[in-house]
């Protein structure tokens, strides 16, 4: 028995060879024969049982289908023919050959996530898969039909084990900025092409532009000023001189005087006491005559300095003692911002790196910018101490930007905190050497009293 070497099996197709089986005996013999090896399940003997004359030869195949799987790598692979006589058992033999296993092409890409909201750049990650026998050598390209993005892939070319993936990082970005509107659909392609053989595969993606003012917001603030403007001119031209007239003719009958005379006499106080100069009694009578201005003005001082995102902060008009001196200090409001950095190992843990409030000062945050600028992926919390107010999946952005109608309070000596639980650093494996290094950028108002 003689088998040849270096058969080639095409994964999925059907190949065979001949082998010739010898009866040496002096007596007609039954042979069985099967296959030895890893090879077994795919190689088979046709027919398995022969009866050979003494001294003549019978002809039997070897049926080669390999199957079309990544499981089975393209090469050689050894395998054994064992041939077992029914009438001299020690006249058994096992013949070893090798087959070549030949290599397939066949791979995927597909777009995580297919779609993306952003108002600048988006963050996109293309996933090729190999499901061919061979490595695959590719190359990625990408495409708009508009020419409206920009394109920027982390690797452009890739090597890709049989039956394994890789995941490339892709940056789409918007040739022009849309200050306001609807959101605009930027729809484009990714492209892999098989160096080797040219075969290529497209995966389909959109980036959904979303305008720096939306409509939405704009609508919001139109309705706000003129709600704003509504109601001054409802205070200056209907309430105000109302109340005015009103005090003063409560006044006119308790006192018994003329409520013209009353209002000019009780103006010509209030001014002396606006300056300070008077004592007990000048105050009284100021306040008792300018009540009306003094409210108003309260009232206009009382407003919000930015809209509804911040506190209003009033006037502390508080009664003057005896010596004409103000009452309590009041609040100031300022900008102020301030970043948070982590820097944290892969655990299954949550560390956490923390802002303190000064204390005397309320922070009122209503814009956040959280950083992921290495592509790490893990779990990132926004806390209030205990109190976990966001929680985000690290591998869904690299910069997120998140702005807030009603600013987030932090309060005199609260800590303000980023906790971080570090799964794959830069996207490598948790073993790897390296840490989890996202970070948020925080802005708004503080609010202090000074003395």
């Amino acid at each position: 028995m003689q088998l040849e070497s270096d058969t080639l099996a095409i994964p999925g197709e059907e190949s065979r060879q001949s082998v010739q089986i010898l009866n040496s005996g002096s007596v007609v013999d039954r042979f069985e024969l099967d296959v030895l090896g890893e090879a077994r399940e795919w190689i088979r003997v046709e027919p398995a049982e022969v009866n050979v004359y003494p001294d003549q030869t019978a002809e039997v195949e070897l049926v080669f289908r390999p199957p079309r799987s990544s499981q089975l790598p393209a090469g050689p692979v050894t395998f054994g023919l064992r041939v077992m006589s029914h009438e001299d058992i020690e006249g058994s033999v096992v013949e070893e050959s090798t087959v070549t296993v030949g290599p397939f092409t066949e791979f995927g890409v597909k777009l995580v996530p297919t779609t993306k909201r952003s108002r600048g750049a988006g963050r996109f990650n293309a996933v090729v898969d190999n499901r061919g026998n061979a490595p695959l050598q590719a190359h990625l390209y990408a495409s708009d039909p508009d020419a409206k993005v920009g394109f920027v892939f982390k690797h452009e070319e890739v090597e890709v084990a049989h039956g394994k993936g890789v995941v490339v990082p892709l940056k789409v970005k918007p040739k022009t900025r849309a200050w306001r509107g609807a959101d605009t659909s930027l729809p484009f392609q990714v492209l892999v092409v098989d160096e080797d053989d040219e075969e290529e595969q497209t995966a389909d993606g959109a980036l959904i532009q979303a305008a720096i003012i939306s409509d939405g917001l704009a609508k919001f603030t139109l309705a706000v000023g003129a709600a704003v403007l509504a109601l001054l001119a409802l205070w200056f031209l209907v309430l105000q001189p109302s109340v005015e007239s009103e005090a003063k003719k409560q006044v006119a009958v308790a006192t018994g005087q003329d409520p013209d005379a009353l209002g000019a006499s009780g103006g010509a106080s209030g001014g002396a006491g606006a300056k300070g100069g008077a004592g007990k009694d000048g105050a009284a009578a100021g306040g008792a005559g300018g009540g009306g201005a003094g409210g108003g003005a309260g009232g206009a001082a009382a407003g919000g300095s930015d809209g509804s995102r911040y506190p209003a902060l009033g006037g502390s008009g508080g009664s003057a003692d005896e010596k004409g001196a103000g009452g309590a200090a009041d609040p100031q409001m300022n900008a102020v911002d301030f970043r948070i950095q982590a820097d944290v190992k892969a655990s299954n843990d949550f560390v956490v790196t923390r802002f303190k409030v000064p204390q005397g000062s309320t922070y009122y945050i209503s814009d956040i910018l959280f950083e992921n600028a290495a592509g790490d992926t893990g779990v990132v919390r926004l806390q209030r101490g205990d109190s976990v107010l966001m929680q985000i999946s690290l591998d869904t952005y690299r910069d997120r930007d998140d702005h807030f109608v009603e600013p987030i309070e932090f309060g005199p000596g609260e800590d303000v905190i980023l906790s971080v639980r570090c799964q794959s650093p830069g996207g490598q494996t948790a073993t790897s050497a390296g840490s989890c290094t996202p970070g948020a950028f925080f802005s708004g108002r503080a609010v202090t009293t000074t003395s």
